[in-house]
């Protein structure tokens, strides 16, 4: 890119939270050359929670906040953190689009991606960078940054990672992409899955204890994100559980040992501590 299309050139960040407010500084130090937009969910109300607000850092940043239909015409590199529309790539002048997608794709197109692989039992998961086309993160694969899911893994613990592995990604990636000089490469569809809205109901979360000491495990660690819900036992809200080496010999689901921090009870092959929310 020459000196004259950099003083026109404009870079547009759309999403939320972590990722895209870190995504903002990082290029306003690092690339001060171009002029900066950004295009805010339409759950950020501008204030500060669990998460920083995209809202909040543009205005005091002084970044002018665009809507959707402003990007279209706009000679431009959109890069989506976390943003919540399906964009229609035909709508925009630019082809320089690009997403980065919380999971290891093919795997886990669309939603709760901090919550299935958990809940299916995998033992990895990824953040992937890749180019924004009609479907939905169905575009080529730029790179991805592969990581084990442990053991004491939850749901919030797998969403902070992607957070944090999917601002390297694109601070790795990002002066490639401004040039156009990056290689890519098409998704298969071996092991390709995708999950919509309603695959999950967060508000009637309903854990089978009739199960497994891992299969329950799974089923907590998945479900448990304090900052939205929790699963229960009993009317107590659970934040996660450890298997014990304690095979299980007496009725699945019974209570073998309560305190105020815990509940341990039968599954059915091995017991299972259930650890409580106190607040």
């Amino acid at each position: 890119m020459n000196s004259d299309n950099k003083l026109n050139f404009n870079i547009i960040i759309a999403g939320k939270n972590e990722m895209a407010c870190n995504m903002l500084s990082y290029m306003l130090e690092n690339f001060s050359q171009y002029n900066y937009y950004v295009i805010v969910n339409k759950t950020d109300d501008g204030v500060d929670s669990w998460q920083p607000s995209l809202k909040k850092k543009a205005q005091n940043l002084n970044i002018k906040i665009i809507n959707l239909k402003d990007a279209y015409n706009m000679d431009c590199l959109f890069l989506s953190c976390e943003f919540d529309k399906i964009l229609k790539p035909d709508l925009f002048n630019s082809k320089k689009l690009f997403n980065i997608h919380f999971s290891k794709l093919p795997q886990y197109k669309g939603v709760y991606t901090s919550c299935l692989p958990i809940l299916f039992n995998e033992k990895e998961t990824g953040v992937t960078l890749h180019k924004i086309d009609a479907g939905i993160d169905t575009g080529d694969i730029i790179e991805q940054y592969i990581f084990p899911i442990l053991s004491s893994d939850v749901a919030l613990d797998i969403y902070l990672k992607y957070n944090k592995y999917g601002f390297e990604l694109l601070k790795k990636n990002i002066l490639n992409i401004i040039n156009d000089d990056f290689k890519c490469y098409k998704q298969s569809s071996v092991n390709a899955s995708y999950y919509s809205l309603k695959t999950l109901d967060f508000k009637n979360i309903n854990i089978d204890y009739r199960k497994t000491a891992n299969e329950i495990k799974n089923q907590i660690h998945a479900y448990s994100f304090v900052h939205y819900q929790l699963p229960l036992f009993n009317d107590n809200k659970i934040t996660h559980a450890e298997i014990l080496p304690e095979k299980s010999n007496y009725k699945i689901k019974e209570i073998v040992e309560e305190t105020s921090e815990s509940i341990t009870i039968n599954t059915i092959d091995f017991n299972i501590k259930l650890y409580k929310y106190n607040t």
